[in-house]
């Protein structure tokens, strides 16, 4: 056989490369502006993976659009692809309904775009919100289609906009006179709407100033509400923005072998893993199943593909990466030394490098010695003099032994938590005048009221103290709270660990823990009215808190204590979890942990058996809570526990009315009482399997608050009315459709 040629060698090479996901001069990568990286790609099948398919546009006078190759007829153009973050910013119609003066319906749509068929694809819920305007208008998305379900989707998330009066509109104003937004829940993989058009409660009959309603995803801060919104016609529908709003999707590797890291690593199929560069990483998703790749600390580029990571310089990004000396790359890092003849007091990355002294010879050494000699017979002479050197020598003491306690504390650790406020004692000592309020007392010391410079006020608290043997937990519950950015979750600011016992400094939490709201500080004290509405708001938003921990963050954390003292207040009753001191994060390939010792009232009885803990143990405490909550009974113990009394009256009467809290037993909530008991309940299961997790718990709380708030507004439903199902979530079928997410929602 002759030999190939140099030009079918560079052929086959390339072929090769872009098989790989490589970046090769046969795929382009640019469309329109837009940089399209791998996995995205144009063209040929080799220099994209699927479900990332671009298609470059030519829109004549406009130049090249990239758009979403998809299952739809609509133009899905793409502003902007990312690997790190993995995000995608996109262009999604607006939906809307328009009416006649009497109230029918002339038209609409309802945002259903088939984009995501193989399922990459699902809308960020940290970057995007849901937009609703009309003046009679309940608009809803929701999403991941689930079997056996008390509801047929297992996310909604929507509001109601009202207006009674043409002037009640106001620029800039969204909080439900003509406009409402919230936050949409993760797992959502299309923007279909379900809109009500009912003639008689949402009718928009009479309302000619007002004749349409819209509902939009829109990427947080890229919309502004004007009133003028309202007076669109369906001639000239939606909004000012060309019937699209820009939103931001989260997208990841998945399939049916590989949608998790360690999935990804235990397949067969070694093509499938997408993290292909030698210096990446595997990461789970947060959003939905699969994972993404990164490059690893101290290389960045594309981990995509072959040899993508490449080394940063390091000394380069001088704003980036310090040193006060000289300064050397290497692969993956850089070293920083002080030059000769200087010397550094610790790291030079650190701290600045000073001049060294000479090194002097026995004559210099004998005349200094004589010269610090009479130095010092005239300092004591002088006497003022060595009062001030004493002074010196004893603060440089005093300095390098609060050094040495703060690095027990944990300060080489810490240092690097970037979200954490380094405080001195002194720093503490003026935001709590001297510790004159106190708040409490916690398990190690009292909990002081504070104020910092911004006007927020914080509780500071004492930790526990450290050792070497406890450092590891010290560090790592400090590093866990650092991380925990939710709206239900107690935030913790900063520290000082230039303290025997270090100080934490947390948000304030104005009305204190759940177990005093509940139950009184002692015997005598008058418990605080709390009405359903409170007690809804408080399940959920500790359930979200809880739900947060488990299932979204980079890696999953269980709580292992969760009881009402453990769920603080702020001055609007919004729940706050707090104390994480037994906290854990899931060990890799495990779903538990060991050793950990909460409150015996509230635990797992699994874990008292085996020892295992996990996240459904967060459940089970927390269906105690949800228990306490509805009954305003103390958990107790024995056969008057408070678990064995709703499990005994629902096995005679089907109902827990005889324990529920009289300020909220009336008679027509009493179903969704039952409805609330019965879920905490399921929490209660003895086998693990059977309870369901945290974000199934918060998503069901919603629909039964949302059931509550409707349960005036709901029809039979054999009335042929648009209208809410007893028993169900909020359903509306639009016009000529089902009410139903498009064939992906299931992913």
């Amino acid at each position: 056989m002759a030999a190939a040629s140099p030009l079918l060698w560079l052929l086959l090479a390339a072929a090769a490369a872009a098989a790989a996901g490589s970046r090769s001069f046969l795929c382009q990568r640019r469309c329109g502006g837009v940089n399209i990286p791998y996995p995205f790609g144009m063209g040929d099948k080799s220099c994209f993976r699927q479900g990332f398919e671009i298609e470059c546009r030519n829109k004549g006078s406009t130049g090249d659009v990239p758009v979403l190759v998809a299952k739809t007829n609509m133009t899905i153009r793409v502003l902007d692809l990312s690997v790190a973050p993995p995000e995608a910013r996109v262009l999604l119609p607006v939906a809307w309904q328009c009416f006649d003066p009497a109230g029918n319906i002339t038209g609409g749509y309802y945002g259903d775009v088939n984009f995501n068929q193989h399922g990459v694809y699902r809308i960020s819920n940290t970057r995007n919100e849901l937009y609703v305007l009309g003046c009679n208008t309940l608009v809803y998305a929701k999403g991941v289609k689930i079997q056996g379900g008390r509801f047929e989707y297992a996310y909604y998330a929507g509001c109601v906009s009202a207006v009674n009066d043409t002037n009640d509109p106001q620029d800039g104003a969204c909080a439900g006179l003509g406009c409402c937004h919230v936050e949409i829940p993760p797992g959502l993989t299309d923007t279909t709407m379900s809109m009500w058009s009912d003639n008689g409660i949402w009718s928009h009959a009479n309302q000619s100033f007002c004749p349409c309603d819209y509902a939009f995803i829109v990427e947080q801060s890229n919309y502004t509400f004007r009133a003028s919104h309202l007076l669109q016609s369906s001639k000239n529908r939606p909004l000012e923005k060309d019937s699209t709003m820009p939103l931001v999707l989260d997208w990841a590797i998945r399939g049916n072998t590989s949608i998790s890291c360690a999935q990804a690593a235990a397949t067969k199929h070694v093509d499938e893993y997408a993290c292909r560069s030698s210096h990446s990483s595997c990461i789970n998703a947060t959003n939905g199943p699969g994972y993404f790749c990164n490059c690893t600390k101290g290389y960045e580029g594309n981990p995509y593909v072959v040899d993508g990571c490449q080394n940063i310089d390091e000394c380069a990004r001088p704003h980036e990466f310090p040193c006060h000396g000289e300064c050397e790359d290497n692969d993956g890092s850089y070293d920083c030394k002080c030059p000769p003849g200087y010397q550094s007091d610790g790291d030079a990355k650190e701290k600045p490098c000073n001049p060294k002294l000479p090194k002097l010879t026995n004559s210099a050494k004998l005349i200094i010695g004589i010269t610090v000699g009479t130095s010092v017979l005239l300092f004591i002479i002088l006497g003022t003099g060595v009062c001030y050197m004493l002074k010196r020598i004893e603060q440089k003491a005093k300095q390098r032994q609060l050094e040495a306690i703060e690095k027990k504390n944990g300060s080489e650790r810490l240092k690097n938590v970037k979200t954490l406020l380094l405080f001195t004692k002194e720093e503490l000592d003026q935001i709590t005048n001297n510790n004159s309020v106190p708040l409490g007392k916690g398990g190690f010391g009292e909990i002081h009221k504070g104020t910092l410079s911004d006007k927020t006020e914080v509780a500071v608290k004492a930790s526990n103290q450290v050792t070497k043997a406890t450092l590891d937990e010290f560090v790592q519950e400090v590093e866990i709270q650092s991380r925990m950015m939710h709206r239900n979750i107690l935030k913790l600011l900063g520290c000082c660990l230039r303290v025997d016992v270090p100080l934490l400094v947390y948000e304030y939490a104005a009305k204190g823990s759940l177990q005093d709201i509940l139950h009184g500080k002692s015997s005598d004290q008058q418990r605080e009215p709390l009405t359903l509405r409170s007690r809804f708001d408080i399940a959920i938003g500790s359930a979200q808190g809880l739900a947060y921990m488990h299932s979204y963050t980079e890696n999953g954390i269980q709580h292992a204590d969760v009881k009402p003292g453990n769920i603080l207040l702020d001055g609007g009753l919004v729940p706050k979890i707090s104390d994480f001191g037994l906290s854990k994060v899931f060990k890799a390939g495990k779903d538990y942990t060991i050793n950990v010792v909460g409150c015996l009232a509230y635990m797992d009885p699994v874990y008292k058996d085996t020892g295992r803990l996990t996240p459904k143990s967060d459940v089970y405490s927390f269906g105690i809570v949800l228990l306490e909550l509805i009954s305003r009974k103390p958990v107790g113990n024995g056969e008057s526990n408070l678990v064995k009394q709703f499990k005994r009256v629902f096995e005679q009467d089907n109902t827990g009315k005889v324990l529920f809290d009289r300020d909220i037993a009336a008679e027509e909530d009493i179903p969704i009482l039952d409805e609330i008991a019965i879920l905490a309940l399921k929490c209660l299961k003895k086998k693990v399997e059977d309870r369901p997790d945290m974000v199934s718990v918060a998503s069901a709380l919603v629909m039964l608050k949302v059931s509550w708030e409707e349960k005036s507004l709901r029809f039979s439903s054999t009335s042929g009315n648009c209208g809410l199902f007893e028993g169900a979530p909020p359903r509306c079928d639009s016009p000529g459709k089902s009410d139903s997410v498009s064939e992906n929602a299931s992913l």
